[in-house]
């Protein structure tokens, strides 16, 4: 039987890397699934490509999600078409590559409301609607830099160290009403973002491996490994977890 059979999930930032993975995988488990990320052809192509791989229910709803009337607009919408919200994903995020010093007040807002604002206007705006149903799951995207300070990125920690907390609060205030919370903290992935950063650097082969030498298991992740996480965090076979902060990191954390 497949694991969320009948649930209806939205993800946030799905239509690239690890949200998009999730999306796959959820839809192939069954799941009616609700992407939305600001970019209308990049989501469109998606979920057409889920629906061949799938054949399952998906759609995609553009949003904003640092943007609370949009994002109160997207619950509505979700919830028009499917009556309720199982599963909420906070996918979307936003990364500086700069140098600290050089962070202008405006690029503070940025990653802050992508990571953080966002999270917190779409649980505000599903919350109620789980707590009507009797029960759901939040999976939120933190990072292994959410639970460990990184030096090259303090702005892009300081918002994910917020998520980290933010979950196991929510957790907390939301247990009694069998809404699960929970977040995955993620090491490097390979995104288009971070091919991108490795392809740039002066001699990519030898950033590669600097970056894969952090890791015990000796390689990076893909974005199926993330996707399988929130799979079973999303699924009943979590039905006792709640206010966990799950690295997915192949050992990068172990011996911090």
């Amino acid at each position: 039987m497949n694991r969320l059979q009948g649930k209806i999930a939205l993800i946030t930032g799905g239509s690239t890397g690890f949200g998009y993975a999730m999306a796959e995988l959820f839809s192939q488990e069954g799941a009616t699934v609700v992407i939305t990320a600001r970019g209308k052809e990049k989501g469109m192509k998606g979920i057409d490509k889920i629906k061949e791989l799938t054949g399952g229910d998906v759609q995609f709803f553009p949003c904003d999600v640092t943007n609370e009337d949009g994002v109160r607009d997207l619950v509505i919408k979700t919830i028009g078409a499917h009556k309720r919200i199982d599963i909420l994903v906070n996918n979307a995020g936003f990364f500086a590559w700069k140098e600290f010093e050089s962070i202008t007040g405006e690029e503070w807002d940025q990653i802050l409301d992508g990571n953080l604002k966002g999270c917190f206007f779409c649980i505000k705006h599903t919350v109620p609607f789980m707590i009507k149903n009797e029960g759901g799951s939040i999976i939120n995207m933190s990072s292994v830099v959410g639970l460990i300070g990184k030096g090259y990125a303090p702005v892009y920690c300081a918002s994910k160290g917020g998520v980290t907390l933010f979950t196991r609060s929510l957790a907390l205030r939301y247990a009694k009403f069998n809404i699960r919370v929970n977040c995955i903290c993620p090491g490097t992935i390979i995104t288009d973002l971070n091919r991108d950063r490795i392809e740039k650097a002066l001699d990519p082969e030898k950033a590669l491996r600097d970056i894969v030498s952090e890791y015990p298991m000796g390689r990076l992740g893909t974005p199926m490994d993330v996707a399988y996480a929130a799979l079973y965090l999303a699924s009943d076979e979590s039905r006792w977890v709640t206010g966990v902060a799950l690295p997915v990191d192949g050992g990068f954390t172990a011996g911090k």
